[in-house]
């Protein structure tokens, strides 16, 4: 890797978790312009037309309201905008399947569980299926707890592995051993002492764990636009697991895999809280980070 990018993706990863950065940044209209490629519009409405609109195109959707780490009458909020997201993908005929993030729903204030019933009540109301999104390394054991119990009552839910991090290799006995969809990916945060090394350490902590995750025959989704890993776990997983790729990056891929026989699915961001995604997608590939400073200069 580029010594440049390695520096400059440590500091987006810090800065993804500056909130009075973020917050000044998201009021700017270049800022918005920066990110438009990667992120669905500010509304449910858009989400919902977006998620149609890829339907037409042959992919399923998973929509995500933009958010990070809340707490109160902001956690409450978060929670019934994913409510009103389930019922209103229902309404307009879409599958409906949203991802949250438990610090988001006040995993600080210890609510976070309440708020994620709620919303798992809501799916299973209309057939629907909520993803838990995995973050930083400090909210994983929390985390874990928390969607073993739902799924232990029978509630529609699922988390995310991360590649990068060693402790993956024992989170994913624990949550197979529960019956857990999982989505896997290589991990956008800082994974901290958790670190299972340089790129090609999490590539292939990814194959392994991928080639696991396939073993135990438990719902599976693949979230890379790594073309040379999906070719080579092709043979076991194309029409057992999902291939699952981020609104506005490889829509190539993503038209490439469905000719080819692949079920795949688009983790669709929308809202005003964009700044910590967009500033992850930027530290995940150069090719992100080249293309939001292109629009910048040409607007």
């Amino acid at each position: 890797m580029n010594p440049l990018f390695s520096l400059s993706r440590a500091v987006l990863l810090r800065a993804s978790r500056a909130d009075a950065l973020g917050s000044l940044v998201q009021r700017t209209e270049w800022g918005r312009r920066s990110v438009r490629r990667f992120v669905a519009g500010d509304t449910i409405d858009a989400a919902v037309a977006a998620a149609a609109e890829m339907r037409a195109r042959g992919f399923l959707a998973t929509l995500d309201r933009l958010g990070e780490a809340s707490t109160g009458a902001r956690a409450d909020a978060y929670a019934a905008d994913a409510i009103t997201l389930l019922r209103a993908q229902s309404a307009a005929g879409l599958e409906p399947n949203v991802s949250v993030k438990l610090t988001a729903l006040g995993l600080a204030e210890g609510r976070a569980a309440a708020r994620l019933d709620d919303i798992l009540v809501a799916a299973r109301d209309v057939q629907g299926f909520v993803r838990v999104d995995a973050e930083h390394p400090e909210s994983l054991d929390a985390l874990h707890d928390i969607v073993i119990a739902a799924r232990g009552v029978g509630l529609p839910v699922g988390t995310v592995l991360q590649a990068n991090m060693r402790r993956s290799e024992s989170d994913l006995d624990r949550l197979a051993a529960a019956g857990m969809p999982l989505r896997l990916v290589k991990g956008a945060y800082d994974p901290k002492s958790e670190g299972v090394g340089d790129n090609a350490a999490v590539d292939a902590a990814y194959r392994a764990l991928a080639e696991r995750l396939l073993a135990a025959k438990i719902p599976t989704a693949l979230g890379t636009h790594d073309d040379s890993i999906l070719a080579a776990l092709a043979p076991s997983a194309k029409g057992v697991a999902e291939a699952q790729l981020l609104f506005g990056v490889r829509s190539d891929l993503a038209s490439r895999l469905v000719a080819d026989g692949w079920r795949v699915r688009i983790y669709t961001p929308y809202g005003r809280d964009w700044w910590p995604y967009a500033l992850r997608r930027m530290a995940e590939r150069p090719a992100n980070l080249r293309f939001v400073l292109r629009s910048l200069v040409e607007g």
